[in-house]
């Protein structure tokens, strides 16, 4: 029998301290970058700098032989908590991206933030950000992973509040903060449902025992020894399947999945380089990063619930984003609706599928969320006297292309990406995961087959809302001039600088296939053969059919039949958006006059399924009238039972001081005056005269003999 504290045994290594480095770096950058003023930027950008390169040198040592240290944090009873690092392909890859994204974000930030007078705030709130990353990555306990989750929570509140000037940031800060929590609720749910059942956090210990715990009568049962001790720990088998959706709610408001996806789209107000960090590969992508880390303790019922979430909420997404007028917005509900593939590539058993997504929407998001950011840092110099207007919406924008070239390429390789056709790294992860859909909805039948279809429809949707954007900001006349009444505009708009176009430019050079291999197969890229799909650890009656177990002629004789739908799928968006909104057509002519759409669907649309108007008018206020109902009954009954208790305490001691002040202390000033009487009568009796001496003893003498003789 296995013990416990076996497992969970100090590891050291000497490549501690490099790996104490990823940690210390960002989080010393927070701690002084806020004192260089005018040097933050370089300052907290060589920081990262420095940290991407700590990051490669362990990914060149242990990119095939994974690492892990350990050592003893407390002990609680017979209970040792640890602290432990794990470095294997996929923390190091992980380790790789979020340092380049955050680098390339802090060196797009030295232009963007140039003029801020608090930007020495802006870069160290970024290396805040970085540490809690990173923290998330490298841990392999999930108490530290929720501690550095809880982290990453605060870093988001601060940099979407950044500007807290603003009451719509300060608002969408705290809307981001408190719909996290609400995830992270299921997510401490699922801690203590596997803390109860296996008395550790460590994954180690947890992924070890798991394998040993058997389903017996229903009962989901684990033996193992713990100081010596055998423990023999059981629940009902359905708890199982309770915390692998306990902790999936964690990733539900981390990565912006139904029902809690409304925040990410509020989180624009925040800037633009903070969206690209935190849509591509930080904040939204932890959530994935922890359910690929659990990946192989979800049980069937669990992982199905996952993939329907992430089949509703591409879906969901997508539709949202066929409307809207702020470019950000746009990418915002993209962001949420490619969260939702990559959480159905994790539901559906598509482990390298949904990391391998992951990898690719963080270099194309960020192109994305970079270019729109130059965009509208360039339109905000043309608000100079006293000319104002929204540099994010998309009706004053139009023909950029001739004026922002560098920005028109970035944008429309990294929007190709996103569309997923050939040629992009886009096609490459998500044909992966409609691949995979498509082989588990043929195992399981029947409903099943609902999140395929909804996956599918997808696919025409993301091409239609990205070219629609292309087309409207892009292509046609500039906008702007015709609503000002200023026609010099257009000769004053400029094409960013070299701080801003190079980090768009790599991230759109990262977009296309050839970085991940060069194929138009993803079982041929790095990426699918380093982060192999690895086994379901649970006990079997209750594991989901794996997709190693499936043969390979399955996937073989789906592969074209996917591709081929697909790609003519995203190239009927692509027609859609062509047709509707090329230049000349009546919807791109009418765009500039566009208001929120009147119809029932186009309203769905426009306001996100009026999930934030469900909240507001239904949740939001039964909360509110419940909060009521408590605060008139704290103050209507609590209190006027604490306040006539207080005023019956002042009647009973009234009555007590009335009964001491007569009874007890008129007894004692009775006795005292009776005392005094006889004192007096005494002392009068002792007045030192003789002849009434020999009077009283006479009579004394005379009142005994009498007695005597009667």
């Amino acid at each position: 029998m296995i013990d416990l504290l076996d497992i969970i045994s100090p590891q050291s290594s000497a490549y501690l301290p490099w790996i104490l480095a990823l940690l210390i770096l960002p989080i010393f950058s927070f701690a002084t970058t806020g004192f260089m003023k005018g040097k933050a930027p370089y300052w907290s950008s060589a920081i990262i700098a420095s940290n991407l390169l700590v990051a490669a040198y362990l990914a060149t040592v242990f990119w095939n032989e994974p690492l892990t240290i350990r050592g003893n944090w407390f002990k609680l009873g017979e209970n040792q908590f640890t602290y432990s690092f794990y470095l294997d392909k996929l923390a190091l890859t992980m380790s790789l991206i979020v340092n380049f994204v955050a680098l390339l974000v802090h060196i797009f930030s030295t232009e963007y933030m140039r003029t801020d007078a608090n930007k020495p705030r802006y870069f160290a709130y970024l290396g805040l950000f970085t540490f809690s990353m990173m923290g998330i990555v490298l841990f392999n306990d999930l108490l530290f992973i929720f501690i550095f989750w809880e982290l990453v929570g605060v870093s988001s509140y601060l940099l979407i509040g950044f500007w807290f000037q603003k009451k719509s940031a300060s608002l969408a800060a705290n809307k981001a903060f408190i719909l996290n929590r609400i995830g992270d609720l299921g997510f401490i749910t699922g801690l203590m449902i596997l803390f109860t059942q296996f008395h550790s956090l460590d994954l180690d210990a947890v992924k070890s025992l798991m394998i040993m715990s058997e389903i017996e009568d229903g009962n989901w049962v684990v033996n193992f020894m713990q100081g010596g001790k055998e423990v023999i720990s059981s629940m009902d088998g359905r708890w199982l399947s309770a915390g692998g959706i306990a902790l999936f709610c964690g990733a539900v408001g981390k990565s912006a999945q139904f029902p809690l996806q409304v925040w990410l789209p509020d989180a624009m107000e925040g800037p633009t380089p903070v969206s690209a960090l935190i849509h591509a590969a930080t904040m939204v992508a932890a959530g994935v990063y922890m359910l690929a880390r659990i990946f192989v303790l979800l049980d069937a019922q669990a992982l199905e619930v996952v993939a329907i979430v992430g089949a509703v909420t591409a879906f969901m997404a997508a539709i949202a984003a066929l409307s809207q007028f702020d470019i950000k917005k746009v990418l915002a509900y993209s962001t949420i609706s490619q969260l939702g593939y990559m959480v159905l590539a994790m539901g559906v058993g598509a482990y390298s599928a949904g990391l391998f997504h992951l990898i690719t929407h963080a270099f194309f998001k960020a192109g994305l969320f970079l270019s729109a950011g130059i965009i509208i840092h360039q339109l905000h110099h043309l608000e100079k006297g006293g000319k104002k207007f929204d540099p994010q919406d998309m009706r004053v924008m139009g023909g950029l292309r001739r004026k922002l070239p560098v920005t028109f390429f970035a944008f429309v390789i990294c929007s190709l990406a996103l569309a997923g056709l050939p040629g992009f790294s886009g096609f490459l992860s998500k044909d992966a995961i409609l691949l995979d859909l498509a082989v588990w909805a043929d195992i399981k039948g029947g409903g099943f087959y609902i999140p395929e279809v909804l996956a599918f429809m997808t696919v025409v949707l993301t091409a239609f809302y990205t070219f629609r954007m292309i087309y409207l900001v892009f292509f046609g006349e500039f906008r702007l001039p015709k609503i000002l009444g200023d026609a010099s505009l257009p000769n004053k708009l400029k094409e960013g600088n070299l701080w801003v176009t190079v980090p768009a430019v790599i991230f759109a050079l990262l977009s296309f296939t050839f970085p991940f291999g060069f194929t138009l197969n993803a079982d041929h890229s790095w990426v699918m053969e380093a982060l192999k799909t690895p086994m379901y650890l649970v006990p079997e009656s209750y594991a989901a059919t794996s997709l190693l177990d499936v043969p390979e002629e399955t996937f073989h004789g789906l592969h074209k039949t996917v591709n081929i739908v697909s790609i003519l799928l995203a190239l009927a968006g692509l027609f859609i958006a062509w047709l509707s909104y090329k230049p000349g057509a009546k919807l791109e002519k009418t765009f500039i006059e566009r208001r929120e759409p009147v119809g029932v669907l186009g309203q769905i649309s426009f306001y996100h399924w009026y999930q934030n108007s469900l909240y507001q008018n239904i949740f939001l206020k039964a909360i509110l009238a419940k909060s009521r109902a408590l605060a008139w009954f704290d103050q209507y009954v609590l209190d006027e039972a604490v306040n006539l208790l207080a005023k019956l305490n002042v009647v009973i001691a009234h009555v007590t001081r009335w009964f001491d002040q007569v009874f007890v202390d008129g007894l004692v000033n009775l006795t005292a005056a009776s005392v005094g009487k006889v004192g007096q009568l005494t002392r009068s009796i002792q007045s030192g005269n003789i002849q009434a001496q020999i009077l009283v003893t006479f009579i004394f003498l005379l009142t005994l003999i009498l007695l005597l003789v009667v």
